[in-house]
């Protein structure tokens, strides 16, 4: 059995971080699992299939996402105004703030254990690394025709033919209104013109809102992964 130190959250967070794969639950021996986890914190535990075990907390079901990118003739939303990043137009407080709520669903939000602030650490960091393009090549913002920010999505590099969507969030004030419709055809656009062949998204299964958006756009399920946190409190 080997459980893998993950350096980055380790140090983010400030307490060992370690991470699992269970490539078999009926292997799976979680009295080993301890005493190989006595030294971490915290553990990320990643499986395939649903664990039985009341010392692991489920906190997500992982579901990627994926479709072919084309270029078509959608209309677009005249009401916003959707454009990459500029620092003198688009406001970055406006756009961590939607990046906070995008996350309610997020592992490091509900888990309660969590009492550093972690959640709200993880996320700001994640956009703003986004804008200083260091984990995404673009940032998408919609905005009203007052700049007002509505709206974003980040896209990062997974391979020469594959992009990813790390995040996406609207204003709750204006969803419902197509805004994330339209970024997902301004981003497919970009990258059929950059040369990608397809995009990737990372979400929650139990995200209705957001399986329903990526669904009803042509993604379709790739992977599933049930993901338990195991504390040594």
């Amino acid at each position: 059995m080997s459980i893998e130190t993950l350096d980055w959250d380790s140090n983010f967070f400030g307490y060992k971080v370690g991470k699992f794969v269970c490539n078999s639950n009926e292997y799976f021996d979680f009295e080993t699992f301890k005493i190989f986890s006595d030294q971490y914190k915290l553990v990320y535990v990643f499986s395939k299939e649903k664990m039985d075990n009341n010392s692991l907390t489920l906190v997500d079901e992982k579901v990627v996402l994926e479709k072919q990118v084309v270029l078509n003739d959608k209309k677009e939303v005249s009401d916003y105004i959707i454009d990459s990043f500029k620092k003198d137009i688009h406001s970055f407080e406006e756009i961590k703030q939607l990046a906070l709520e995008s996350g309610v669903y997020s592992r490091f939000n509900g888990d309660q254990n969590f009492k550093n602030n972690e959640y709200e650490k993880l996320y700001t960091s994640w956009i703003k690394q986004s804008i200083e393009k260091k984990i995404a090549f673009d940032v998408l913002v919609a905005t009203k025709s007052n700049n007002d920010t509505v709206g974003f999505m980040t896209l990062s590099k997974k391979s020469k033919i594959l992009a990813d969507i790390g995040l996406l969030a609207v204003s709750a004030t204006e969803r419902g209104k197509g805004i994330a419709s339209q970024l997902l055809h301004i981003s497919c656009q970009k990258l059929k013109l950059l040369g990608y062949k397809k995009i990737q998204v990372v979400t929650q299964f139990d995200n209705t809102p957001a399986m329903n958006l990526y669904q009803s756009a042509g993604f379709e399920i790739r992977e599933r992964t049930f993901i338990y946190h195991y504390w040594n409190l």
